[in-house]
C-alpha cells in the first residue's frame, strides 16, 4: 500500500500553533476573493497481495480538535489502473474549500480491502489538515485581462484551474471573474473588464486562494490572457521557463 503517513490530531494542533501569519494562519478575508468551490485530490492504493477483489476508500470531514464524524462518511470503490504492475487503484476526490464555515478542517480516511474468498481487511485511519494558501501574480506589463492558475498536487496527477482576481475589481462586480464561468469569451464582458482593468495602476496584482492538505507540494504555472482592439482573446503561459513553479502548503 502507498499512502500518506497518518497524522495525529494533537500533532496537527501543535503544528498550527507554530505557524506564523505568512504560513497561512487565519487572516481577514481579502475584499477581492477568487472563486471558491472545490479542490481535487487523488488517493491511491497499490496491491501488495494477490486475490484482491476490490478496494474501497471511506472519508469524513471534521473540525480541528474534534474527532471524526463517521456518521457522515462517504465511500467510493477505487478504480483499477489496468496495465500497472503491481496493480494500482485510485480515485479522484472533490473536497470543499470550507467545512461548516471553517477554512481549515480535517480530512479523515481509511481503506477497506475485499478478497475473492470473501474476507476483508481495514487499514489504519489517516488524517490530513486541509488549509488555504494565497497565490498572487504581479502583472508588470499591464496587458493581462485574465490570469489563471493551472495547478496540481503530487506531480500533475490531476491538474485544475483557479482564476485570479485583480486588486481593484470587487468580487461580484459586473466585470469580476466571478462571472467568468458564464461569460468567458463574451465580447461585451471582456471589453468591459479590460476597460476596468486599464484604469488600475501598473503593476497590477492578481490574487487567488487554493485549498490543499498541509505539507503537500503544489506544482503550478500561470495562463495569461490579453485582449486586442477587436476584443479577441490571446493567451500565453508563464511556466518558469518550462520548469513550472512549486510551493508547499
Amino acid at each position: 500500500m502507498t499512502t500518506e503517513p497518518g497524522v495525529a490530531v494533537h500533532q496537527l494542533e501543535q503544528d498550527l500553533q507554530k505557524k506564523t501569519s505568512s504560513d497561512g494562519i487565519a487572516q481577514e478575508v481579502p475584499f477581492t476573493r477568487p472563486f471558491e468551490g472545490f479542490s481535487y485530490l487523488k488517493k491511491e492504493w497499490v496491491d501488495q497481495e494477490d486475490n484482491i477483489e476490490s478496494v474501497s476508500f471511506s472519508m469524513a470531514l471534521g473540525h480541528v480538535s474534534c474527532p471524526a464524524d463517521w456518521q457522515h462518511m462517504q465511500s467510493f470503490t477505487l478504480m483499477p489502473e489496468w496495465g500497472t504492475s503491481p496493480l494500482k487503484r485510485s480515485w479522484i476526490l472533490r473536497i470543499p474549500t470550507h467545512f461548516e464555515g471553517a477554512e481549515r478542517y480535517l480530512f479523515h480516511y481509511f481503506f477497506q480491502v475485499r478478497y475473492l474468498d470473501g474476507s476483508e481487511k481495514v487499514s489504519n485511519t489517516f488524517t490530513q489538515l486541509i488549509m488555504p494558501k494565497n497565490i498572487e501574480y504581479i502583472d508588470h506589463s499591464g496587458t493581462c485581462v485574465h490570469v489563471k492558475l493551472h495547478w496540481s498536487l503530487d506531480g500533475w496527477v490531476y491538474p485544475q484551474d483557479t482564476e485570479l482576481e485583480v486588486d481593484g475589481i470587487e468580487w461580484g462586480d459586473e466585470f469580476s471573474v466571478s462571472h467568468s464561468p458564464y461569460r468567458l469569451g463574451d465580447r461585451l464582458y471582456e471589453k468591459g473588464r479590460a476597460s476596468r482593468i486599464h484604469q488600475i495602476k501598473v503593476p497590477r496584482i492578481f490574487r487567488a486562494t487554493i485549498w490543499a492538505p498541509h505539507g503537500e507540494e503544489v506544482n503550478y504555472c500561470f495562463n495569461l490572457v490579453s485582449i486586442d482592439q477587436n476584443s479577441n482573446l490571446h493567451q500565453k503561459w508563464d511556466n518558469n521557463c518550462g520548469e513550472n513553479f512549486k510551493l508547499t502548503i
